[in-house]
């Protein structure tokens, strides 16, 4: 989500605060964004799925599996 803020009559070290609170919610973001993504592919390869039969996979089979 994308804000404008209006700086209009705030001192210059106002706007600094507001310039460093932005980037501090940027690295936030950027931190849990990293958390929450997971290489599917990678993690299959690492943990492989073994199966004895050819039936279907349910997706709780798929995902939560120890």
């Amino acid at each position: 989500m994308i804000q404008n803020i209006s700086v209009e009559g705030l001192k210059t070290e106002q706007i600094q605060q507001i310039l460093a609170i932005v980037e501090v919610f940027k690295a936030k973001n950027k931190t849990n964004n990293n958390e929450t993504h997971i290489d599917m592919i990678e993690y299959l390869l690492e943990n492989p799925i073994h199966v004895d039969n050819l039936e279907f996979l349910k997706r709780e089979d798929i995902y939560d599996r120890k």
